[in-house]
């Protein structure tokens, strides 16, 4: 048994480092493979090409890392996600200094104080009950 059947063995038991299974691409795609072992050869010469299209898009991938200029923009642009973030938040949570008060009778906004409370006491004296209504609810004799 030569020492590629031993490689093949050993791969299809899943028992072979990187380095063989390299090594197993490599004879299968730039030797003479004998006829008893070349159906085994579009299996090696396909994984071969996909560990090239892999290590290709490393390449890419590695070359992309490098660029400084995209690293700083993707930085500032988090930065200013995050300044904008804050100060959104401190709108919602510090209330405006010219907060202004107001209130709202038929659809229409009203601002002056001394309106807005002659309203409220205007509301309540509708809603209110005298001593007399209520002793009449409270005691009336009837069923």
């Amino acid at each position: 048994m030569t020492e590629i059947d031993k490689l093949i063995e050993k791969y299809f038991d899943g028992n072979t480092s990187c380095e063989e299974e390299r090594a197993l691409r490599r004879f299968f795609t730039h030797e003479e493979v004998p006829p008893r072992l070349a159906i085994y050869r579009p299996l090696f010469v396909y994984l071969d090409q996909e560990a090239e299209k892999h290590r290709h898009s490393k390449e890419i991938t590695r070359t992309r890392r490098k660029t400084p200029l995209r690293s700083i923009l993707r930085m500032a642009g988090s930065i200013a996600a995050g300044i904008l973030l804050c100060v959104g938040v401190s709108r919602l949570l510090i209330p405006t200094s010219h907060a202004e008060n107001f209130v709202i009778i038929d659809g229409k906004r009203y601002t002056d104080p001394a309106l807005v409370q002659a309203k409220a006491r205007e509301a309540l004296h509708n809603v209110g009950f005298s001593q007399e209504e209520l002793n009449d609810l409270l005691f009336s004799t009837e069923p």
